[in-house]
């Protein structure tokens, strides 16, 4: 069943805890900046909505729920390039991944990271 993202988000708002650390995993590759170029173009469609409703949720949320984005890099998988440098172990125990999950009441929601650096959506 499709649902709008006006019905997600807002079934994702009155469901969630009073606290909690949401990190989504994009790609530079698929920020606005990096839209007209050619290939893939399923698959940066989709990290643009994820981009999107990252920043939605972190505009809505009142609570102590932090969302945001991290950019690890070219990682090992079948879906991406097997020879990759860096292991998807390596990429979940990045700094940037570890910071957000730990961040206080106090830390930034709704930012795109890549290696420790906030970048442009």
């Amino acid at each position: 069943m499709l649902y709008n993202k006006s019905y997600v988000r807002a079934e994702f708002l009155e469901r969630t805890q009073t606290y909690g650390r949401i990190i989504n995993i994009s790609s530079e590759y698929e920020a606005m900046s990096e839209m007209c170029s050619r290939r893939v173009g399923a698959y940066k469609l989709s990290k643009l909505i994820l981009n999107g409703l990252t920043q939605l949720i972190a505009e809505e949320i009142t609570k102590d729920i932090k969302i945001n984005e991290v950019d690890p890099g070219c990682i090992s998988s079948d879906i991406g390039r097997p020879s990759a440098p860096t292991t998807p172990e390596q990429a979940a125990s990045s700094s940037s991944i570890l910071w957000l999950a730990t961040i206080g009441p106090e830390g930034t929601s709704g930012v795109f990271l890549k290696a420790e650096k906030q970048i442009d959506w």
